[in-house]
This record gives C-alpha cells, structure tokens and sequence, in this order.
C-alpha cells in the first residue's frame, strides 16, 4: 500500500511539475507578445504601412526599403489574435486605413504601394491576403473583387498571379503558377464561403509528391508553403484540402531541428503555425515556443529573414514586422489554446 501511495505522489508532482512549467511558458508569452506589440507599433510607418527590405542574394548587406502593401497585409492578419491589446487595436486601425487608400478598384490590390514609385499589376495575393486581414475588422469582401479573382484563372482553373487578361499585364516577372499564391486564393474564397476544387486537387497533388519541399516560384521555404495550407484550411475553412492535413504536419515535424526551430524566426514562427493551425499539441510546439521566446531580440522585436523572393531577379524581401507579427501569433495561439 506504501508503496501505491508513493508511485501516486511521484505521478503527482510530475503532472503538477509539467503543469506548472506550462504555465510559466505561457506567462512568459504575455510578456513577449507585448514587447512584440510595441515592437510593430514602433515599427509602423506614418501612413500606416511597414518598412519591407528587399535585397540581392549576393549582397545582403545592401538592402534597399520599400513600401510593400503585402506586409501590411500579413501584419494585420497575425494582430487580430491579440485584440484584447489596446496597442494592437491601434496598429491594426493604422494598417487598416493604409491598406484601404491602396486599394484600386473593383476592389484589389498590387505588391508596391503608392511609397515606392514603381508600377506593377495589381495580384491575386496581395488581393487575396489583405481581403482576409480586413474582412475580419468587417470590411465586406465586394463582390466585384471575387469577380476579378474568377476571371484570373488559367484553362485548368489555376489562378495565375496577376489579375487580368495577360495583354494588359504590367512589370511583371513570371507567367508561372505558384502554389502559395494559390493557396492564399483559397483562403479568400473559403471566407467567401466558395469551394475552388480545381485548384484544391492541384494544392493536395504537390503534397502528395512532395513539390512542396522545392517551394514554389515566389516562396523558397516549405515552411511558407505549409503555413498557407494551414492557415487556408483551419481560418479559411477550406475543408477540401484535409486530404493532405496528415502529410504536412507529419513533414514539418520531421523537418524540426533538435534545438525547435525550423531555421530563422521566421521559419520557425511559420512552423509553429503549421502545427498550432493543423492541432497539433506536443512537446515539438513547446519547444519552438521556448526557441521563440529564447529567440527575441531586447527591442522587443525578431529578426530580419526572407518571406518571398523574386521570380527571375536573385531577390529577397522581408521585414522585422513581419516576423515579429507572425512570432505574436504564434505565442498568442499557443496562450490560448
């Protein structure tokens, strides 16, 4: 009987030991998540937008900013998981009203905005992901918009990346379909409550073959490609891509690294998603957690890291916003689940 009692006790404090290591990691979230907040709001341009870096692969120490509607975009998308912030609420009404005056009509947006004097056509990704961010502070998707994104489609259904009929293109570098920029369609038309099961199959079929891995023309890292697919399936509600929900998670568990991150900030807050979006709660989350919180630098923010490339020009861009604001979701998805 003695003995009973004290495997029971030993069970107790074990169980009561790992409890309470979890819950200091999540007040150690709160902390982060705040500093982070500060961080962005510091970071925010006066129009409302974000500094985004854009540099030479064999020259990364010559980094050159632009005004890029994309990252305002992805910012407002990972604040809306802390609005119980004061500080985030007044970033995202900032960001917010910047994405609005870059609008061009029926309702779609381009990469550059109007703070980088270089003209592009407007894109499905771009239209695709800030629609996503402002619809959730209730901004209704018109429907002129979706119109626009339909017509974007190639003769197997796949949304290329600019919107339009080709002839009227401008500066653009690729005609190739990327997947990301697919995916991201999906997760507009999922909030839009619209299956697209062409481009669903295409998305599930470079899973099942592993394409993924290589990433995609604008994407380099798979971890981009996975936190798309998360976020288009779990947020988006686009329920057709759940045949390769078992896949990813099992592939990006399989691509950790010993010490919990995936690579840079970026890749590892990217990771992190993919797992907190696909349900996943094991020690492999607790430990990218405890390497993004190791991970942040005493300014509040996380470190500088590529997001995207150029399709034909050796090209990164990227922004310390960016990252901090998806390293915020992470932790704030984490504190609540």
């Amino acid at each position: 009987m003695r003995r009973v009692v004290l495997i029971a006790m030993f069970y107790l404090a074990t169980f009561s030991s790992g409890r309470s290591s979890i819950d200091e990691l999540r007040v150690q979230c709160a902390f982060a998540i705040q500093n982070g907040l500060d961080f962005v709001a510091a970071s925010q341009t006066t129009g409302g937008g974000f500094v985004t870096e854009c540099w030479h692969l064999d020259a990364p120490e010559q980094k050159t900013p632009v005004d890029a509607v994309f990252t305002a975009s992805q910012v407002l998308y990972s604040l809306w998981f802390c609005r119980e912030s004061t500080s985030a609420r007044g970033t995202e009404e900032r960001a917010a009203a910047y994405l609005a005056a870059q609008r061009k009509p029926p309702g779609v947006w381009s990469y550059y905005g109007t703070g980088t004097d270089l003209k592009i056509s407007p894109d499905v990704d771009d239209t695709s992901v800030a629609w996503a961010a402002v619809q959730r502070l209730g901004t209704p998707i018109p429907p002129a918009a979706l119109d626009a994104l339909r017509a974007s489609r190639n003769e197997n259904g796949l949304f290329t990346t600019w919107i339009g009929p080709p002839s009227g293109w401008v500066n653009i570098d690729s005609r190739n379909i990327d997947t990301v920029v697919n995916i991201n369609a999906l997760l507009l038309f999922g909030l839009a409550h619209e299956n697209v099961d062409a481009v669903c199959s295409y998305v599930v079929a470079q899973i099942e073959n592993d394409n993924f891995r290589r990433g995609t023309v604008y994407y380099r890292s798979p971890l981009m490609f996975s936190h798309a697919f998360s976020r288009a399936y779990r947020e988006g509600n686009v329920k057709c891509l759940e045949a390769g929900v078992s896949k990813i998670r099992d592939s990006i568990l399989s691509m950790q690294n010993p010490d919990g991150s995936w690579g840079n900030d970026l890749e590892t807050a990217f990771g992190a998603l993919t797992l907190l979006n696909l349900d996943y709660r094991g020690e492999a989350l607790d430990r990218a957690v405890k390497t993004l919180l190791a991970r942040q630098s005493a300014d509040g923010g996380w470190e500088l890291a590529p997001a995207y490339r150029g399709a034909v020009q050796p090209l990164n861009y990227g922004s310390r916003a960016l990252s901090t604001a998806v390293a915020i979701e992470v932790l704030a998805k984490y504190r609540a689940r």
